[in-house]
């Protein structure tokens, strides 16, 4: 039995224990070391029509787009067509913010590892689609600011990468669907990918899924993607697995495609890997360009994840295992994609996976209390006794805005107890210290960062850093 059949068993016996119950209506898993391959897939990819979830149907790909958004933009860096280090706008004559030394002050390099500090983190602009769509986006980055000086600190940034996109079609003259398919799907070999939405009418397609009001039943998205305007950052591509896989082995092999075509140099598929900034938290690993860089079971991984409307997705490479794992999951359970990806990368390191911070029971520090806000959202924080209260509230810019954010779920006004693990370190209260070893789980644990040269003192949970007022 080779290594990889050997993982077909526990692999099927994790997807059979799957059900609506569990918050999934279907899955699928791919795994690709050396020259084999493995494919699973289980349950349900549309619960509209009941269609079976099968290893070749496509998916939503998410956020993990940004790693394809970051690949396309560096085969420009590398035919001379952009510069890293150039400022944005010289690419972007439209890019304004409401902080005209900031938007002067941003990089080519900070769009593409998170470090711009653009205070645009859910704008879902809808009003336009097709060709100006991600036009139409910059246009509205002219009433925002940044969090930080950019290139002070970590922010996940989808605008960012709307930047990065609007970049690729100012030097290819191309819409980003068709600037991606030159770019990468092509002379990668995905031949099942896509970033036109009208495309999942010609193949086998899955749909995301929410909790229904019935408790342990799903019911079927009401809005196949976000909006067209955000496609750069991850609002549309479709992939199959074994378009993933392509793209997987195309970084593991220093840039060549399978059919040996150079799709990107050497240099620039381990600068990608190469860390550029690092704050030194667990919920916030390490940043090359594009990838997430974790440590994992004795190795690191370079990873990417994506949400879609009811689905999630993860997707990583492990150079040191010559190794791409990926999966897809249709219902809220998003950490069932940790569990596959540490069940396999536990298996071929002979490692287990660990938290990547022994919890330490803490009393919350009472200075953490306060304001916090950033685009739509505040956080109120109060700590009352052991835990620390965090209560979000988000409000919309427009009738566009209410309508994706609500469709795509977790909007509106919560309240979160945390409890201390460490000094400056939360997590949430109840949380089972596993659930915190695989790329998804750590990203809830919640920092308190001090101030530091050109960025507020503020909170760091799920990538994203929210300052404090006053």
């Amino acid at each position: 039995m080779t290594a990889l059949e050997s993982l077909r068993a526990p692999l099927a016996d994790l997807l059979d224990r799957q059900s609506e119950a569990t918050g999934v209506a279907g899955a699928v898993v791919g795994i690709s070391v050396g020259r084999e391959q493995l494919a699973l897939a289980h349950g349900c990819a549309n619960l509209n029509t009941g269609q079976a979830f099968t290893t070749d149907t496509g998916w939503l790909l998410g956020s993990v787009t940004k790693v394809l958004t970051t690949t396309a933009l560096l085969r420009l860096v590398e035919r001379g067509a952009v510069d890293l280090d150039a400022p944005a706008h010289h690419y972007i004559p439209d890019l304004r913010l409401a902080d005209t030394a900031a938007a002067d002050a941003i990089t080519v390099r900070m769009l593409l590892n998170h470090t711009n500090g653009i205070d645009a983190d859910d704008l879902m602009p809808d009003g336009v689609r097709g060709r100006d769509a991600s036009r139409s986006y910059v246009a509205h980055l002219h009433q925002v600011g940044c969090l930080f000086e950019p290139g002070a600190g970590v922010h996940y940034s989808n605008p960012g990468f709307v930047l990065a996109a609007r970049i690729l079609e100012e030097q290819t003259g191309l819409p980003y669907e068709l600037a991606l398919e030159a770019e990468v799907f092509g002379p990668c070999g995905m031949t099942d990918a896509t970033a036109v939405q009208t495309q999942a009418f010609l193949r086998r397609t899955a749909i995301g899924a929410f909790a229904a009001e019935e408790p342990g039943r799903l019911r079927a998205t009401e809005l196949f993607t976000l909006p067209e305007s955000c496609a750069g950052a991850g609002a549309t591509p479709i992939v199959t697995v074994a378009d993933m896989i392509a793209f997987g082995r195309m970084h593991l092999c220093g840039g060549r495609a399978v059919d040996g075509r150079r799709v990107l140099s050497e240099e620039l598929v381990a600068a990608m890997r190469t860390p550029t900034v690092d704050l030194g938290i667990p919920q916030a690993p390490p940043i090359g360009l594009g990838w997430w860089l974790i440590p994992i079971s004795g190795t690191t991984a370079a990873w990417h994840g994506g949400g879609s409307l009811g689905g999630s997705s993860s997707f990583c490479i492990i150079p040191e295992l010559d190794a791409v794992i990926v999966s897809f999951v249709a219902g809220p359970n998003v950490l069932l994609n940790d569990s596959l990806h540490t069940t396999v990368i536990e298996h071929l390191t002979g490692q287990p996976a660990a938290p990547p911070v022994v919890p330490v029971p803490t009393t919350p520090d009472p200075g953490v209390s306060g304001e916090y806000a950033s685009f739509q959202k505040r956080q109120t924080v109060t700590t009352h006794g052991e835990k620390l209260l965090v209560e979000t509230a988000t409000t919309f810019v427009d009738d566009d805005h209410r309508r994706v954010l609500e469709a795509y779920g977790g909007f509106g006004t919560t309240t979160r107890e945390y409890v201390g693990i460490a000094p400056g370190q939360y997590m949430l209260d109840g949380t089972d210290p596993e659930k915190l070893t695989g790329f998804y789980g750590r990203l809830t644990l919640l920092a308190e960062l001090p101030a530091a040269p050109g960025r507020p003192r503020g909170l760091h949970t799920a990538l994203r850093f929210m300052p404090r007022e006053g």
